[in-house]
């Protein structure tokens, strides 16, 4: 029998593989990855699902997008142009709440809007960086001349894009920060 805390969520599982919650739920409906059901979801043992992850190294290739805009709809707008290249994309309209996802997340790269009501750009910066030095940010703005953007600038090289978003702009500035790891479909 094993112990409570090697027995893990769907959430947990995911959590730990660095993958979606649905496809980990799919992988174990298909017996993909050693899972057993209680009740209507899933658990998985901790060691077992370690184990497995070391002789399927694809799982580790899933690649998490944090999207931070105050404007719910330019979350949206990025979520329907970088997921169909295969990326976990997770987007909060607060910095304070794009803090926690990047504290508690394996997050690959950050997209970051500057004007936001609750903290700016440049305080979200300063904050990761206390904590996550490693992740790369690309700065999301209608205001690239501002004096946001210079502040932004202190906290390690930046990539910016230009609002109104630009798609294959935006495709071809994430595919590179993430060091080429998908390619940009030329129908983007």
């Amino acid at each position: 029998m094993p112990e409570i805390q090697d027995v893990l969520t769907a959430q947990q599982a995911a959590a730990l593989l660095n993958a979606h919650v649905e496809t980990i739920r799919r992988m174990a409906r298909k017996g993909n990855i050693p899972a057993f059901k209680i009740g209507k979801d899933w658990r998985f043992r901790k060691s077992a699902l370690l184990g497995w992850a070391e002789t399927n190294p694809e799982i580790k290739k899933i690649i998490n997008v944090l999207m931070i805009d105050d404007d719910a709809a330019v979350c949206r707008l990025m979520h329907r142009i970088i997921e169909p290249l295969g990326y976990r994309v997770l987007s909060t309209t607060r910095g304070t709440e794009g803090l926690d996802i990047a504290r508690n997340e394996s997050i690959n790269l950050v997209l970051l809007d500057l004007e936001m009501s609750e903290m700016s750009g440049p305080e979200f910066l300063r904050e990761l960086r206390k904590d996550r030095k490693d992740i790369p940010v690309i700065i999301v703005t209608g205001y690239p001349d501002s004096n946001l953007m210079m502040k932004a600038s202190h906290f390690g090289p930046l990539t910016l894009i230009p609002k109104p978003i630009n798609k294959k702009l935006l495709l071809s500035a994430v595919t590179m920060t993430l060091g080429g790891t998908m390619v940009v479909p030329e129908n983007a």
